[in-house]
């Protein structure tokens, strides 16, 4: 009987989160009053149901955040990686590709033939 009258609960709680959804989604110059008179609810009715979902949902909330609580410790300490050294600047190339640990550098001279090449290559390394 227990569980019949918490699974009659939900499902009024359910009902009125539906019904406050669809009182949000209403146009803007829609009135209370003729929102209700649409949906055959009183508005004393509604705002009673609009205050009982607040309710609970502001009691899963304070639950949620009682539960979440950050428990501090002693610090803890982990090895980071060495960083990366900055790429050198380009001293003699025209353009250079730079990706990751790696450069690629183009000098004037470069033939077109080889540029398309390169630039495949690297598409394809994509």
């Amino acid at each position: 009987m227990k569980n019949s009258a918490a699974l009659k609960r939900q499902m009024r709680y359910q009902q009125w989160v539906e019904e406050v959804k669809d009182f949000n989604a209403r146009p803007k110059d829609m009135t209370v009053r003729e929102w209700c008179a649409i949906h055959n609810i009183k508005p004393p009715t509604f705002y009673d149901h609009l205050r009982r979902v607040q309710d609970y949902y502001a009691g899963q909330i304070q639950s949620s955040e009682a539960s979440n609580k950050m428990v501090v410790s002693e610090p803890a300490f982990v090895e980071l990686p060495a960083p990366v050294p900055a790429p050198k600047p380009v001293t003699h190339g025209v353009a250079s590709i730079i990706c990751g640990n790696s450069r690629i550098e183009i000098s004037k001279d470069i033939s077109e033939a080889f540029l398309l090449k390169l630039i495949g290559a690297i598409s394809h390394a994509q």
